[in-house]
């Protein structure tokens, strides 16, 4: 290969091979190294019995339970230790099975923002402590990849990896030509695994897809294709170095933030050789408080690196989460001026881009429109933005939307993040809930990562900095925003929109007008009424009086039961109880809500 040739010395036939040899003896894989083994079924059915143990769990606790009053105060009671339970469950098993299972986990760990904190400790181990895969069968991939034993490519390679996650595990190195190095290899069979852990989370997407406020707002199956097909290309570490040299060129003129170095012409398919660097990881505040790093600094600085990517470059890295986050301490603090004492100076770096996403310009545009929206408070401009975004549902009234997300506004603008988790929720809800009870939002597929991303962000910023205000962090952000689109000459087509439109309602109103006010003097003023809300609500009342009928017919029958128990009529009385029991399953089975 000649990327093997590139970092060897020429030699003639019959004499050993110059330069630097292995610091040590790396142990060749052994020549009947057996498959490494994939049991497919058994994997498949403790995945998907995992979940199909949660979605029964969610049923009955979270929709069965909170129907009823009485049921409803256990269920919100031991809410927090039930998924404290589960989400220990799930970390016991993704560590012992990996694949998509440690995707997953680590996507919810970082949800410092919405997740209780029992929660995301619980799974927080899943971040970067996965076990690693045995070394023979690492060897294997690695001398199988490069078509040349290690020490060909290699002065030193250390055998102990010091990173293990969900697809590959990081060895550390130095080439031949002195260059230190991390070596990032693939797992053995992770392609196969991946597989049947699509297939499993694919059978609990089918299973729950059809249940009606779901169907309403997400075709599942459609996010699961995106899902799977992102994680298929994280698979290819040769498109990994490609997205890295990307995110290189697009931060070269941004200060204190890099991303490691690829070297595509020693990267195969499995195997990616890059920059070694050094770092403290960016949730291990103790270690950022012995370096004397600010935590505030780091969480505005992670934050504006993301929404450069999100609104200015449309290319985004989709995968934040602690384990690839560091940072690196580039001196002592500075002296203390003015009574404050700064912080260490710092570089943000960001490891593995093989999960990336791309936003088309007209997205973008959309998306800067909804920053400007949330900087300055405009409710309507924001769920304009979520409309052309394809978030709302077509059809879907937007006047009740506006004015929830106005008193949510009310209640949140300009607040910190420590501010926002004592807010009063349920006075939210009970002012909101009226207006916005049917829940008119989808899922777009195009935005899954976007999403994902924004909330993994949005987790750790608020970790790192609790009284973080991302209200005033966007304002800065927006103006900029604005800056460059009057620069671009953008400004003029909006003053030329503005101005036709302005026209066009000067032309029109007065006629308007006229007939507003003739109308209103033969006494032809019409009211339209919103009949669909109308319908809803005679549907919601015929649901609760069919399950209050089912529940008396059911309480009856199985009275009438026990009476028959009494009076010696068993086999009666069991008919009886089965029908009763039949009558409160009826009673209590979800209708569609559509």
């Amino acid at each position: 290969m000649a990327h093997v040739q590139a970092l060897t010395t020429p030699t003639t036939p019959g004499q050993p091979e110059a330069g630097p040899a292995l610091s040590y003896s790396l142990p060749p894989p052994p020549p009947d190294l057996r498959p490494f083994p994939v049991p497919r079924r058994r994997r498949f059915l403790r995945v998907s019995w995992f979940f199909f143990r949660v979605i029964v769990h969610v049923f009955v606790f979270d929709i069965l339970c909170n129907r009823y009053r009485l049921t409803r105060w256990y269920a919100q009671r031991s809410g927090i230790v039930r998924y404290q339970r589960i989400a220990r469950d799930f970390r016991r098993l993704a560590a012992r099975m990996g694949g998509v299972l440690i995707k997953l986990g680590q996507f919810l760990s970082a949800r410092a923002d919405i997740l209780p904190a029992a929660i995301t400790d619980e799974l927080a181990g899943l971040q970067d402590e996965v076990p690693p895969a045995p070394l023979p069968y690492v060897l294997k991939t690695l001398i199988a990849e490069l078509e040349a034993p290690p020490e060909r490519i290699f002065a030193y390679l250390d055998p102990t990896p010091v990173a293990a996650a969900s697809l590959g595990q990081v060895y550390y190195g130095e080439l031949r030509d002195g260059r230190s190095v991390a070596v990032k290899i693939q797992r053995p069979r992770i392609d196969e695994i991946v597989e049947i852990d699509l297939s499993a989370v694919l059978w609990a997407v089918r299973v729950v897809k059809n249940y009606p406020l779901i169907r309403r707002r997400a075709d599942l199956e459609l996010l699961f294709e995106e899902f799977a097909r992102v994680l298929r290309e994280e698979l290819d570490y040769i498109k990994e170095a490609q997205n890295a040299l990307r995110f290189r060129a697009n931060f070269a003129g941004t200060p204190g933030v890099h991303f490691p170095e690829p070297y595509p012409e020693l990267s195969t398919r499995r195997v990616l050789i890059m920059e070694r660097i050094s770092g403290v990881k960016i949730s291990d505040y103790a270690a950022l408080q012995r370096a004397g790093a600010d935590r505030a600094e780091i969480a505005t600085r992670l934050n504006r690196t993301y929404l450069k990517q999100f609104f200015l470059d449309g290319f985004f890295h989709a995968d934040p989460h602690p384990g690839n986050l560091f940072v690196r301490i580039e001196g002592p603090p500075p002296p203390q001026t003015n009574g404050v004492k700064p912080g260490a100076p710092f570089t943000l770096i960001l490891l593995d881009c093989g999960m990336v996403g791309h936003l088309p310009p007209a997205t973008m545009a959309v998306m800067r429109n909804a920053v400007i929206g949330i900087a300055t408070n405009d409710a309507e401009r924001i769920i304009d933005t979520l409309d052309r975004l394809g978030i709302i549902l077509p059809g879907a009234d937007r006047r009740p939307i506006v004015q929830a997300l106005q008193i949510v506004l009310r209640h949140t603008y300009a607040r910190t993040q420590r501010e926002l988790t004592n807010l009063d929720v349920e006075k939210i809800f009970d002012e909101t809930e009226h207006l916005v009870r049917d829940l008119p939002f989808q899922i777009p597929q195009d935005l899954i990562y976007l999403g994902r991303a924004i909330s993994l962000v949005s987790g750790i910023v608020t970790g790192l900095n609790p009284d973080i205000n991302l209200f005033e962090e966007t304002q800065p952000f927006a103006q900029a925003m604005l800056d460059r689109e009057r620069h671009d000459g953008d400004w003029l087509e909006g003053i030329r929109r503005e101005v036709t439109a302005l026209g066009q309602v000067a032309a029109t109103l007065p006629r308007q007008m006229d007939a507003y006010y003739k109308a209103a003097n033969r006494g032809d003023l019409q009211m339209r009424v919103d009949l669909t809300r109308l319908e809803r609500g005679m549907r919601r009342v015929e649901r609760a009086t069919n399950r209050l009928s089912g529940g008396i017919l059911a309480a009856a029958l199985f009275v009438g039961g026990v009476l028959l128990r009494i009076n010696g009529f068993a086999d009666e009385a069991f008919w009886a109880w089965g029908i009763a029991a039949a009558a409160a399953l009826w009673s209590i089975w979800p209708r569609n809500e559509r």
